[in-house]
């Protein structure tokens, strides 16, 4: 049963990234539930599983986004490693600091897939500064939501 609701939990997540980025993305800013999700596992879990699930959620998010394969899930694993070890310093139990560190983290993302891209693709991708202001309170605030469902079912 806890192999079935961490599936359903996955695909869940998959679907609702899926849906709210093609429906409810404004000038391009919706929250990465995926990158906070890895954020989230990373603060209750531990960095390899962090780093395992975001792998998996980055080639998803890499697949919605044809521009540059691999960059997400790289970046991806690469928060949840950060996110696993800074959970060593600070209380990511919390709901408060969990949300800063998603924040802090959501704009190294967008800082480091510029960069890759300027390795990779030539020019710095710049997502915009309506998405490089927003998308970081909007991840965080979705943290923030996901870590009271997840305290509130026990999924600890």
């Amino acid at each position: 049963m806890n192999a079935m609701r961490a599936t359903l939990l996955l695909a869940a997540a998959m679907l609702l990234q899926w849906w709210w980025s093609t429906h409810l993305a404004y000038w391009g800013a919706a929250p990465q539930f995926l990158f906070a999700l890895t954020i989230l596992i990373a603060a209750r879990r531990g960095p390899v599983p962090a780093m395992l699930i975001g792998w998996m959620w980055g080639l998803y998010s890499d697949v919605l986004r044809a521009d540059m394969f691999g960059a997400d899930a790289l970046l991806y694993m690469l928060a949840g490693y950060v996110a696993g070890q800074f959970r060593r310093q600070v209380d990511l139990e919390a709901t408060g600091p969990l949300a800063a560190a998603v924040f802090l983290l959501s704009w190294a993302y967008l800082l480091l897939r510029g960069a890759l891209g300027s390795i990779f693709a030539k020019s710095f991708l710049w997502a915009g500064w309506i998405p490089a202001l927003a998308t970081p309170v909007l991840s965080a605030l979705a943290a923030a939501v996901a870590a009271e469902f997840w305290d509130s079912r026990g999924l600890r």
